[in-house]
């Protein structure tokens, strides 16, 4: 069951929204589509073997196709030449070692039901996730819409993921294979004590070149940057090495993708998110995790991680919040 966060409408009044990135194998795109136009309706357009549109369903648009951003890496770390030849190769192997990747439309709140159920006919139709193999690296980023564009806002739902990164992470079992990978890099520590001080109080402008500083870059757990040049596109020009799509939502990227799991639920990493709100639309309790976080960094054992996991597990006890 999905669990909500506090803030249910965007600024504007209307319902908030959240779209889903499911990386898999084990299904083509035309076949996955299919799926998909089963469930929510829509014209299937196929632009090649490994890429697959269905248009004007109930929601919008999906997409599924082979995960460039593995190709770009992999290219540009084996130093190949003709990108052409070598993405040939790698297609022939794609069930190997890349993912496909169904992008879903923004999914209203009141109906991200929807997702769940298209997961499992997936499932049941033979898609694959990260624990299908120990070459898989396969995650679900999910695109939640901001609920406000205030710099507060968004500091204190910043502040919150840092504090409970750590936590989350141990409880949804991030793969270790994800781990090792370059997509879901830490902030660093000087940037989590700037954003931890409770004198940092910044505008957006402030608070939005101070990320840029020290984040310049997609691969952090939970990615910033298109919501930030969704509200001012100027700060594209900070970025010009950046692949960047402006989206009034942050970009939680965490997740496995376990799609193959009859245990495992979409809503289940939705609702580590829903905390995440929780926590930083109550500032007393926020204010109360940060100062248990910097008293914590002051003990001789503070570079224990799993001592601050069992921390924040006693204090969301304590404080209701399991």
């Amino acid at each position: 069951m999905f669990k909500l966060p506090p803030l249910i409408k965007n600024a504007n009044g209307q319902t908030r929204k959240a779209g889903f990135e499911i990386e898999y194998a084990g299904l083509k795109p035309l076949q996955c589509a299919h799926i998909v136009q089963s469930l929510f309706g829509g014209q299937v357009e196929v632009v090649d073997e490994y890429e697959t549109i269905i248009k004007q369903t109930e929601f919008g648009d999906f997409s599924i196709y082979l995960d460039s951003v593995y190709l770009r890496k992999t290219s540009e770390h084996y130093l190949f030449k003709d990108f052409d030849l070598f993405k040939e190769l790698i297609y022939s192997l794609s069930e190997l070692v890349i993912p496909y990747e169904i992008v879903t439309p923004p999914i209203p709140f009141n109906k991200l039901q929807s997702i769940e159920q298209l997961k499992e006919n997936l499932r049941k139709n033979g898609a694959l996730g990260t624990g299908a193999s120990t070459l898989y690296a396969f995650g679900m980023h999910i695109n939640i819409e901001a609920p406000s564009f205030e710099a507060e806002i968004l500091l204190n739902i910043l502040r919150s993921f840092v504090l409970l990164q750590d936590y989350i992470s141990e409880k949804i079992d991030v793969d270790l294979t994800r781990k090792l990978t370059w997509f879901i890099e830490p902030f660093e520590q000087e940037y989590i004590d700037l954003i931890l001080d409770f004198s940092y109080t910044p505008d957006f402008e402030h608070f939005a070149n101070d990320y840029i500083f020290y984040n310049p870059t997609r691969n952090r757990a939970l990615d910033l940057l298109p919501l930030l040049i969704f509200i001012e596109p100027s700060l594209k020009e900070k970025l010009p090495e950046q692949k960047l799509n402006p989206r009034p939502a942050f970009h939680y990227r965490l997740p496995n993708s376990k799609i193959d799991d009859p245990t495992w639920s979409i809503a289940f990493e939705f609702n580590q998110w829903s905390l995440v709100e929780k926590v930083a639309f109550d500032k007393q309790k926020l204010y109360d995790l940060m100062h248990e976080y910097q008293e914590f960094q002051h003990t001789p054992l503070w570079f224990i991680k799993d001592l601050w996991i069992d921390k924040v597990y006693k204090w969301l006890e304590k404080n209701g919040l399991l």
